[in-house]
């Protein structure tokens, strides 16, 4: 449940509860797989990325195709224009969820070498633009740094886009904090598997960060 519908619930609980009954009746004739394509649908509309990211894995997990997914999108255009359509691709291309694509060989990545260490400032976090999947680079010291993959392991929303607060990084979607220096997920603290940032092989050579 959001914060803003738990509100509401607490504030005007019977408001509250008509409104959630009607949404759960009035969908009754709709199969599982198609009122979750038109909340895609309806999401990309409002322009909520939120409800994007969590309807359209149901729809996937509920027997929709990603070329099903992905025409759900498109169907909101005329009312949701070019601007709302193209974010909500980003959106979904984030979370795998688009037909997959050749990549022609000049978009692919052709390095291994992320930059020369100097470009990156201590106790910063600094985003690498790369086609097989950005990345984040975080020096804690002169001589520490560490590398991560740029996906958030909760949400998959791409962490480059997240808050910056210096040492953490906050994801958009649901707000998970990231330490960057462990890469741990320091909120929420849930018991059992912690759900932590994918660190990835990193030294440097010659004063350059190259990934191993």
């Amino acid at each position: 449940m959001s914060k803003a519908l738990r509100y509401l619930s607490q504030t005007r609980p019977e408001a509250a509860t008509n409104l959630m009954g009607f949404y759960k009746h009035s969908v009754v004739a709709l199969d599982e797989k198609t009122r979750f394509l038109i909340q895609i649908v309806t999401k990309i509309t409002v322009g909520t990325e939120r409800g994007l990211r969590q309807y359209a894995p149901k729809a996937l997990k509920a027997g929709a195709t990603k070329e099903e997914i992905l025409d759900a999108a498109m169907m909101a255009f005329p009312a949701a224009g070019l601007n709302k359509l193209l974010d909500a691709i980003n959106i979904l291309n984030d979370l795998d969820l688009l037909p997959e694509v050749e990549e022609a060989d000049s978009n692919k990545d052709v390095s291994n070498d992320l930059g020369a260490l100097e470009q990156f400032a201590i106790g910063r976090m600094q985003s690498v633009k790369r086609p097989s999947g950005d990345l984040i680079v975080f020096r804690a010291t002169a001589d520490k740094l560490a590398v991560y993959e740029a996906r958030c392991p909760h949400s998959k929303s791409n962490l480059c886009d997240g808050t910056d607060h210096g040492n953490r990084v906050e994801c958009r979607v649901h707000n998970w904090i990231f330490d960057l220096e462990s890469g741990k997920c320091i909120e929420p603290i849930k018991e059992g598997k912690q759900q932590d940032l994918i660190k990835v092989p990193a030294s440097v050579v010659d004063g350059h960060i190259v990934l191993q």
